[in-house]
């Protein structure tokens, strides 16, 4: 896997892409994980979660969705010591937030990409149906015996957003993942499914407990 960036490069790298306009359903998945040698187990006393989204609607509500996810340890929003979207690219004020709020690590959300892909679903053959012995032999299913639907194209949205968990001390690196939504229904339920996700990954690699 490629060099991680530190805690101030990542939470000051702001997607272009923009999250809004979302329809049908949702399904995130996380791949692409990645954990440092030696850690077995994530804990800290006090997280700050930072999300690099381009407005300020979209950072607040992805942040507040990161900060429920925590549950066994305090927990505050970037945004809560850094208002403007601008001071999160800030090196010395984000240097200067962690200072003041005392925190021992730091949840980085940012997304990475946002596209579309076309699939072409070929058609399909099918008898019709008939209701009676005696429409078997009706001149229609005699000379049309099957139906045809014909092929389609469908275009999924696919966005991808990365996490990183870092320890302040030394601006480790100790956990990061990619996760994926697919066709995400609006732009709540996209961050909610994203932050769950890492959740429960993290739970999955028995890197966090259960609850």
């Amino acid at each position: 896997m490629k060099a991680k960036p530190s805690i101030f490069l990542a939470a000051a790298a702001l997607a272009a892409a923009s999250l809004v306009g979302f329809t049908a359903c949702n399904s995130t998945s996380v791949g692409d994980t990645w954990t440092a040698p030696d850690v077995s187990k994530i804990s800290f006393k006090k997280i700050m979660v930072v999300a690099t989204f381009p407005d300020g609607a979209t950072r607040r509500a992805a942040e507040d969705a990161l900060k429920a996810e925590v549950t066994r340890a305090e927990c505050i929003t970037s945004y809560s010591l850094l208002g403007a979207e601008s001071d999160v690219q800030d090196l010395a004020k984000i240097s200067g937030a962690l200072r003041t709020a005392g925190v021992d690590g730091v949840v980085v959300m940012r997304p990475v990409s946002d596209k579309n892909e076309v699939t072409y679903i070929p058609g399909t053959i099918y008898p019709v149906p008939y209701r009676t012995f005696r429409g078997y032999y009706n001149r229609f299913y005699a000379l049309r015996p099957f139906s045809y639907e014909p092929g389609r194209y469908a275009t999924d949205r696919f966005v991808q957003i990365e996490t990183n968990i870092y320890e302040v001390a030394g601006e480790r690196l100790i956990w990061s993942a990619a996760s994926t939504s697919t066709n995400p229904g609006n732009l709540k339920d996209l961050i909610q499914d994203a932050a769950s996700a890492i959740r429960a990954e993290l739970v999955k690699e028995k890197l966090i407990p259960q609850s």
